[in-house]
């Protein structure tokens, strides 16, 4: 489950490319305690565990030709939970080809392996049927077109691509979770007067299970709002719609809901930033049992500069789930908090500390349960 999701505004992530070559490498290493590995609601068991993560990313230029690649490997080990120790995995190279000073082509390949741990996804409310949590992998490729830069009266974004995901483990079950999402997305700015852009997103996912035919659907989805970059203290954009979810077979019926996406940024000083993203999304089953999701989330981060040396933030994150199965819907509440504090000795290196707390309420009891983790680490950057 993914609660928080970027707070950066879409119009600048998309036409904020910097040039020339760059290179960063990371190592963050973490130690900590966790009170609930299994996300039980009674009995807890408690682990400590450690984390190492390197990153790398590299970008590098050719006269027209931008290549970038970013890739990360984080290795976590349980002290109480060993068939729990896991790697994830992310690779993901980009390329951008520059038609014209404000026309670019660009594609992109993403690799990513997760673990989903237990008491979680496929073994929610039911931990101890596995002896291990589930490693997932997906595999997506995008290509498409910007038209604009980021202070351009108008800016397009054009873009199609396709996604493999599949669990590697327990595949006499969980193949019925083998799908291929194809999907095709346009994104319009135009801009009305000072910094307010009207905007528009359009968006169409078809999901093929390969196994299991019953859930292949269609989503269609369309946004229409308003940016503002009024200065550089406010940002924000508010767009509002209409998505719709079809099923090949008639397994479910079709549902038509009201779609939302809000997202500020807000700098009022320069020793403090607060972030809200809000919106509303169809996302796949996460079940053997034939379902779909309708998601509500909410996500506010804050942090404020103390010192040179010190920073503190804080993040919270609602999630309602609305699971909708063959004969009855479930709804689940999920709740995350982080609150985390900095210090960074110098250009390079990084100390910190973090406690979070998270909490799952669910109209089916035997589902609820919260838990929490004190972590310690370092980053260093290169």
């Amino acid at each position: 489950m993914t609660l928080l999701t970027s707070f950066a505004l879409k119009a600048e992530t998309d036409f904020a490319l910097e040039s020339g070559d760059q290179f960063t490498a990371t190592l963050l290493s973490e130690y900590g305690q966790i009170s609930n590995f299994l996300n039980q609601g009674s009995d807890e068991e408690s682990t400590g565990y450690i984390k190492i993560e390197p990153s790398v990313f590299i970008q590098t230029q050719l006269s027209r030709h931008l290549i970038q690649l970013a890739t990360k490997v984080s290795h976590y080990q349980f002290s109480h939970f060993s068939e729990d120790d896991h790697n994830n995995l992310l690779f993901k190279p980009s390329y951008f080809f520059k038609l014209d000073h404000n026309k670019t082509l660009f594609a992109d390949i993403k690799l990513q392996e997760s673990y989903e741990y237990r008491g979680t996804g496929l073994s929610l409310g039911n931990a101890e049927s596995i002896t291990s949590g589930d490693d997932k992998k997906s595999l997506a490729a995008n290509i498409g077109y910007l038209y604009g830069q980021i202070d351009s009266v108008a800016k397009l974004k054009l873009s199609i691509g396709q996604e493999d995901f599949r669990y590697k483990t327990r595949r006499a079950e969980n193949k019925a979770l083998d799908r291929v999402d194809q999907s095709v997305a346009a994104s319009f700015d135009y801009l009305l007067s000072g910094k307010t852009y009207f905007a528009a997103d359009l968006a169409y996912t078809q999901s093929n299970f390969q196994n299991n035919s019953p859930l292949n659907k269609d989503i269609y989805a369309v946004l229409v709002g308003m940016k503002w970059q009024s200065t550089a203290i406010t940002q924000l954009q508010a767009l509002i719609g209409y998505q719709r979810l079809t099923f090949e077979e008639t397994l479910f019926a079709s549902d038509t809901r009201f779609k939302w996406r809000v997202d500020i940024n807000w700098q009022p000083t320069n020793f403090m930033q607060m972030n809200i993203n809000t919106q509303r999304n169809y996302e796949t089953t996460n079940r053997i049992v034939d379902s779909y999701r309708v998601v509500d989330s909410t996500n506010l981060q804050l942090t404020h500069q103390l010192t040179d040396y010190f920073q503190t933030s804080a993040v919270v994150g609602y999630r309602q789930e609305k699971v909708v199965y063959l004969e009855q819907t479930i709804n689940e509440d999920y709740l995350y908090s982080e609150v985390r504090l900095n210090y960074q000795r110098n250009d390079w290196l990084t100390v910190f500390a973090g406690f979070t707390f998270k909490e799952l309420t669910a109209s089916d009891d035997r589902l609820n349960n919260q838990g929490n983790s004190l972590s310690l680490g370092f980053n260093v950057n290169i």
